[in-house]
């Protein structure tokens, strides 16, 4: 207590010092708030920076020229289904389908003119067919777009599929479905029998007429996890024919990249041949990975200057107190000379340019927050790393003219 009121004594004393020491605080708290907060406004940008800029992805032939009509194994399907670095992922399988039971041994080779309904599309969600909107289609009561997402022998059928073919949504018809590959690996398309399934009517959907159309309108939709149970039940093998997704973790795009080569996803060859196997992955991450680095540069050069910003703090606050302090070195011999201590005469003086350092830090405070919201954390970070630092270069000065001699003092006084 001695130390703390003699220290706001001599603060009151000198006023004029005690202003300037008070000033020269406030406006380094201002600066640092400026620098630190520009630091954590760039790491917030970076963190936020997933959410800012999405990163899509898809699989595709080797050559990169196809983003449909593949043969992608269910394996790399799977895969993407489990991988934590990965959301919001669609993938659909092409097939064709016929009215009525027809026997396997009855069809030696089905083509597609022979199908009531050639083009037919499963896919895990409605979402996933791109070229058809949720208000494209009209379920039944009782049904909705979730059902797309079930295992559930159930479809959807194109208006006028029902209107030429004379059936109603809400039937129950039979359907002889068929398989695509590509045998060769060349673009024709071969339909395999897979069996006769009776399948529900839940909805209708309108034709595509859109240009840019990334399909042909599909004639029916089925869900692809129903088609994926079949094929298991049947035991042969599953192809999806397209595959798109978004990166869920893009910080994190070299571990998620060498899980997909791990899949046996490879990188797009341009020069390959064009072929209908799915085996390659294309990532469009070029405008994260620009803003990412930006942004990644900018920390670390604010970081790396961060310590070369606290020396500076700490000279500045060697230098203000020594200059201000040097004229007071008779009251310093005084003090002493009345029986105070080395330790104790730096005690007092210490408390009192700390207490004026603290002063400064609020009107620093102050003014940062009347234009500005500030936190807790980065007002206790910017006020403690100053006061470290500043107080720091205040004791090394007080150290430096604690060393003098209390006679030579008193005898130029004389």
């Amino acid at each position: 207590m001695f130390a703390i009121r003699n220290a706001l004594l001599n603060a009151k004393r000198h006023k004029l010092k005690s202003i300037l020491v008070i000033l020269a605080c406030m406006l380094i708290v201002i600066f640092l708030f400026l620098y630190i907060g520009g630091l954590e406004a760039n790491s917030r940008m970076l963190e936020n920076l997933p959410e800012a800029i999405t990163i899509p992805a898809r699989i595709s032939n080797l050559s990169g020229t196809l983003s449909t009509g593949m043969m992608i194994k269910e394996s790399v399907i799977k895969g993407i289904e489990e991988s934590d670095y990965i959301a919001d992922y669609f993938y659909t399988a092409e097939l064709g389908a016929a009215l009525g039971a027809i026997p396997e041994d009855k069809v030696s080779e089905m083509e597609q003119g022979r199908m009531n309904f050639p083009l037919c599309l499963g896919v895990n969600r409605l979402s996933a067919y791109t070229d058809l909107n949720e208000e494209d289609v009209t379920f039944i009561d009782g049904y909705g777009p979730e059902m797309l997402e079930s295992d559930e022998p159930v479809c959807i059928v194109r208006d006028r599929d029902l209107a030429l073919w004379q059936i109603n949504t809400g039937d129950t018809i039979d359907l002889t479905l068929f398989y695509i590959i590509y045998p060769n690996d060349n673009a024709v398309k071969d339909f395999r029998w897979m069996g006769i399934y009776p399948v529900k009517i839940i909805g209708s959907s309108r034709d595509i007429v859109k240009p840019d159309a990334e399909r042909r309108s599909m004639q029916v939709i089925f869900p692809v996890k129903w088609l994926q149970k079949l094929s298991h039940q049947r035991e042969t093998m599953f192809f999806a024919d397209a595959a798109r997704f978004r990166i869920a973790k893009p910080l994190e795009l070299n571990a998620f990249k060498d899980e997909m080569k791990e899949l046996g996803l490879m990188s797009v060859i341009s020069q390959a041949k064009p072929a209908q196997r799915g085996i390659a992955l294309i990532v469009s991450d070029e405008t994260f990975i620009k803003a990412a680095t930006r942004l990644k540069e900018n920390i670390s050069l604010m970081k790396s200057f961060m310590p070369f910003l606290l020396i500076v703090v700490g000279l500045v606050g060697f230098v203000v107190s020594y200059l201000l302090l040097h004229s007071r070195k008779p009251e310093f011999a005084v003090m002493r000379s009345l029986g105070v201590s080395k330790k104790s005469c730096f005690i007092i003086l210490f408390f009192e340019y700390a207490i004026l350092d603290l002063a400064g830090s609020c009107l620093g405070v102050l003014a940062i927050a009347a234009f500005s919201s500030l936190t807790v954390s980065l007002t206790a970070v910017v006020v403690t790393l100053f006061f470290c630092a500043y107080m720091a270069g205040t004791a090394a000065a007080l150290v430096m003219l604690n060393r003098f001699s209390v006679m030579e003092v008193l005898s130029a006084l004389d």
